[in-house]
């Protein structure tokens, strides 16, 4: 075993060992085991989080880590690590009252031939991130006749011989006062030009591209890659999600820190879960991530259970997750006209009187069916309004939340780590 090979073993070590020391001293089961044997054999499961098909389309990883654990229950100790292949294991960890069997194999071995099978395709998310890419756009305008965007330009927005040349994306009205003040006095811009420039530039942006470079070098700048990138964003995402959080504590009548803390929320429930949802598939596929992470992933699935699921009536599921939160949100935020329940009108004394009854429509023809009031069709205009749910969530929910955004923002560092680790060794591999 080379020396960067090495390392890889000693990073699973050390995902390995809290992950074993949290559920001996929470598992009374566990803790049982250890104190009267003193050594017992740790089955971990491939996966932790619930496996939602509709999000998650890979199939769970069959190779499973075995921790042989020793000690007694305060001080417990990893002595070994194993990995074995196709035992089966419903539950997220269970004591071996046997030896695994044949198909187990040293973390050495694992992790070497994982190391060797485990492609170039993974290293996207560290690959670095070059910037938006020049291009450009024709514009049938009069006065304009290609749009550019390219941000090597030394200014902000270049007007030339019919080709306007921005260095960065703007509001659309920003863009046509710079034209508007580019061409002066002696030019105007008609609505057919405005709407010309307007449909060059949607087009432009949505073609726009972000240029990312897979590292060939051994030495990578973590917060230049995609990933990075990432992680930086999440990191500052929980940080502002704490700060309007305890403003929320707080001053509960504070409105504006509610709304952003249900801002923040809704944007992770539905942005930052598809990067965990990568994870989980990159894990199924290449288990050696798995087995480097898997402390934070443990710690993932425990931010999630500590969620106050039964108060609210839900099942641990992520979509569940995501349910509460937009919910919530959308109560805040599509909340205008005040009425938090539904209206109803009493209308037994006021003349709504029946104009006729239909009956024997032809089949399938919904149209005029049954009866027909006198103001039927002011009815239906009042009958339009709705309301955004009620479902009001209480402050615990959202400081439980604070650590499922913690616990992920940790397992994609640990990810981008341990995917840099995977580089520096494959990099070795070449320069071999």
């Amino acid at each position: 075993m080379n020396a960067a090979t090495s390392d890889v073993v000693a990073a699973i070590m050390d995902a390995v060992e809290p992950l074993v020391h949290e559920v001996v001293g929470a598992d009374e089961e566990v803790t049982r085991a250890l104190e009267a044997k003193g050594r017992i054999q740790l089955l971990v499961n491939s996966s932790f989080l619930y496996r939602d098909k509709s999000l998650v389309k890979t199939r769970q990883s069959s190779k499973r880590l075995v921790a042989t654990v020793t000690g007694d229950p305060q001080h417990p100790h990893v002595d070994d690590v194993q990995v074995v292949d196709g035992m089966d294991l419903k539950k997220h960890y269970s004591i071996l009252a046997t030896p695994p069997g044949t198909q187990v194999a040293t973390l050495s071995d694992s992790a070497s031939a994982a190391l060797r099978a485990v492609g170039d395709i993974i290293f996207v998310l560290i690959g670095t991130m070059r910037g938006i890419r020049p291009m450009e756009q024709p514009v049938k305008a009069r006065s304009i006749c290609t749009l550019r965007l390219d941000p090597s330009l030394a200014n902000e927005f270049e007007l030339a011989a019919g080709a306007c040349a921005i260095k960065s994306v703007l509001p659309m009205e920003d863009l046509l006062n710079n034209v508007r003040a580019a061409l002066g006095c002696g030019a105007s811009l008609s609505d057919d030009d405005c709407r010309a420039i307007a449909g060059a530039y949607d087009t432009l942006l949505d073609e726009a591209v972000t240029e990312v470079v897979i590292p060939m070098g051994r030495e990578v700048d973590a917060k230049d890659t995609v990933l990075g990138r990432i992680v930086a964003a999440l990191r500052e995402q929980t940080r502002e999600y704490e700060s309007a959080l305890k403003v929320h504590e707080e001053k509960l009548e504070d409105h504006q820190a509610l709304h952003e803390v249900l801002r923040i929320a809704y944007n992770f429930s539905t942005d930052a879960l598809q990067i965990v949802f990568l994870f989980m598939s990159m894990c199924d596929l290449k288990p050696l991530l798995f087995w480097s992470t898997v402390d934070k992933q443990w710690a993932l699935h425990k931010a999630f259970a500590l969620l106050p699921w039964l108060a609210l009536g839900r099942k641990e599921k992520v979509e569940e997750y995501r349910a509460i939160i937009s919910a919530a949100r959308n109560q805040a935020f599509h909340h205008v006209l005040p009425f938090d329940t539904t209206v109803e009108v009493d209308l037994s004394n006021v003349d709504v009187r029946a104009e006729r009854m239909r009956l024997f429509a032809p089949y399938g023809e919904k149209q005029e069916r049954g009866v027909r009031l006198k103001d039927q069709d002011l009815a239906d205009v009042f009958a339009q309004f709705s309301r955004a749910k009620q479902r009001p969530v209480s402050t615990a929910f959202w400081r439980a939340n604070l650590r499922v955004m913690e616990a992920t923002t940790e397992l994609a560092g640990r990810m981008l780590d341990t995917l840099l680790l995977i580089h520096r060794w494959r990099s070795g591999q070449n320069a071999t």
